[in-house]
């Protein structure tokens, strides 16, 4: 009886092939699950202690150590419990995302450069009014509202 394991030449070299295609194009391979987010300016994920979900409304606590960056203009967090993009696009102005990505609902694969969200799952760009700058996402981020009471933002969904 022949075993069913052992990989065929043709099989082998298809693989090893497209394998060393994609190397020498650098191409990586990533999956819409995993989370590369986080940056050195502010960003990432939003740890558990400095935020409270309660249905569609987000509570920050921006006196908690992992939020107070928020108060520095181009930070951003991404709540993954939440998810939700949160970004201080200046003078202490924040805005609201879904994290949602339009184009494979990636939700937990963001970094944000240059004024911009980037989704690494596919390399969809959002502005920070929600806007598609370059796809392969067609439809901008749901925006959510935010408002702040001193040391609090409140983000209703």
């Amino acid at each position: 009886m022949e075993d069913k394991s052992t990989i065929t030449r043709k099989s082998f070299l298809r693989t090893a092939g497209s394998t060393a295609l994609f190397t020498a194009l650098g191409i990586g391979f990533y999956g819409c699950s995993s989370s590369v987010t986080g940056s050195d300016d502010g960003g990432g994920d939003l740890s558990d202690e400095a935020f409270t979900v309660e249905g569609n409304v987000i509570t920050i606590d921006l006196d908690h150590p992992d939020a107070q960056d928020l108060l520095n203009d181009g930070a951003w967090k991404l709540i993954t419990e939440g998810e939700t993009l949160l970004v201080n696009i200046g003078d202490e102005n924040f805005r609201a995302f879904t994290s949602v990505c339009t184009h494979a609902q990636c939700s937990t694969n963001w970094d944000f450069r240059d004024d911009e969200f980037i989704c690494n799952c596919h390399n969809s760009k959002f502005n920070t009014s929600g806007q598609v700058v370059s796809g392969p996402a067609t439809r901008d981020l749901e925006e959510f509202s935010v408002s702040r009471d001193e040391n609090t933002l409140t983000i209703t969904k």
